[in-house]
């Protein structure tokens, strides 16, 4: 059962959900979920499953609520606000686990929000490792256009090659310049569906917690 926190941010509370390993604290991770006016929560399956994995390997992992969404005060912000609470959220956390590892996550939404917070981090404080599920990295239909910004550093990109919402070709050319490689998983759609078991592989055989 995930414990529920509030953290002060830049407009108010933020909501966090905190979930704790077994044994040992071998690291901290913040994990960030997908748009909240597409139904987008904490508890969507693909950032449970990127909780869950951490915390079996010895993570404490925190999964804040978007400004406007759940408990969180604000109003949805089109991920410049959200990119904001982020890297607060991160603040304080870091000051509770001073010297231990640290990892970030996020899906759809919530992994360009994450981007742009780790992208705006000082080169010191990055976290170690980064995933990144269905990364939005151009035009949605229907919704937005994103601008994520070029990145650089141990970073798991994972992606649905049939993903109709945000297209494997933009994230190629976005990734191309800068040499990302891409773990695609073929004929998976944008929310996994029916792929969370080979989701759980390509992470796990990622993640690297001492």
């Amino acid at each position: 059962m995930s414990e529920q926190l509030f953290i002060q941010g830049p407009v108010g509370k933020i909501e966090v959900f905190v979930d704790y390993p077994q044994g040992e604290v071998k690291g901290f991770a913040v994990v960030s979920h997908p748009h909240p006016l597409q139904g987008g929560t904490p508890q969507h399956k693909v950032p449970a499953l990127l909780a869950q994995i951490l915390v079996e390997q010895g993570c404490v992992v925190y999964r804040p609520s978007f400004r406007g969404s759940g408990q969180s005060e604000g109003i949805h912000d089109e991920g410049h606000g959200e990119t904001d609470d982020i890297l607060e959220v991160i603040k304080h956390v870091r000051a509770l686990y001073k010297g231990l590892p640290f990892y970030v996550g996020g899906f759809s939404f919530g992994a360009h929000v994450m981007a742009k917070a780790y992208h705006a981090l000082p080169d010191e404080i990055k976290p170690r490792q980064v995933i990144l599920c269905g990364l939005p990295t151009a035009t949605v239909e229907g919704l937005r256009h994103y601008e994520t910004p070029a990145i650089k550093g141990d970073i798991l990109f994972v992606h649905g090659e049939a993903d109709p919402t945000t297209l494997l070709s933009d994230l190629i050319t976005w990734a191309k310049p800068q040499r990302h490689i891409i773990s695609v998983l073929p004929g998976a759609n944008h929310f996994f569906t029916g792929y969370l078991k080979q989701l759980r592989i390509a992470i796990s055989r990622f993640l690297l917690v001492p």
